[in-house]
């Protein structure tokens, strides 16, 4: 067999699974995990053609638990986890990006440890410029630190309280919404799907 066949089959597989399916949920997930802060990613791709891939993150406290997806396609969720490291005085709190064919995807998160001095906060971005992602760390910074434009459907960032809030940014067809649960083993949720364009109207 060539080297490139071989190398091409050995490749692993998207450890994607459809939400009609069994699998191991986010909530699941979480309740393994015995440290005081943490941070469960559940991605669901609702698309009928958008494939999400390229997965990175960078942690500015704590480190993540499990792999990144190596894959989200149609149909398809993929679920990871970020927690606190052990007996240290810090968070959950970092950033994941993905691409996909006509655009690039970032999640931000904090999730504290101290709840006095600071709330647990998200953010979603959604761009077409690759050299926007520089660094992530960069790219973590500025979308924790940057105020959103109002009405933007770009960039949006929330600070929870007593009320759960949605974010959502938007291009082309393409809509990202996002919510988190203030606690402290948090579960943040991303949708994508598609848009249903306008109805067309005839200009007479």
């Amino acid at each position: 067999m060539p080297l490139k066949e071989k190398k091409e089959k050995e490749k692993p597989h998207s450890d994607n699974c459809n939400p009609g399916q069994q699998g191991e949920s986010v909530e699941s997930l979480m309740k393994d995990i015995n440290v005081c802060r943490s941070v469960g990613l559940e991605i669901i791709n609702r698309t009928r053609t958008v494939t999400l891939k390229e997965f990175r993150s960078y942690c500015f406290s704590g480190k993540i638990l499990t792999t990144l997806p190596f894959e989200i396609g149609p149909d398809s969720r993929g679920i990871c986890a970020f927690a606190k490291t052990p007996y240290s005085l810090r968070g959950s709190v970092g950033i994941v990006v993905c691409k996909a064919d006509a655009f690039f995807l970032a999640i931000a998160f904090s999730n504290p440890f101290d709840y006095i001095l600071y709330k647990i906060e998200f953010a979603l971005e959604i761009f077409t410029e690759e050299n926007h992602l520089g660094i992530l760390s960069d790219v973590f910074s500025k979308m924790m630190k940057s105020k959103p434009y109002c009405g933007s459907s770009l960039f949006q960032r929330a600070t929870l309280g007593y009320e759960h809030e949605t974010l959502e940014v938007s291009k082309g067809n393409i809509r990202v919404q996002a919510k988190m649960s203030n606690n402290q083993k948090a579960v943040l949720k991303v949708q994508i799907e598609n848009m249903n364009p306008p109805p067309y109207t005839k200009v007479v």
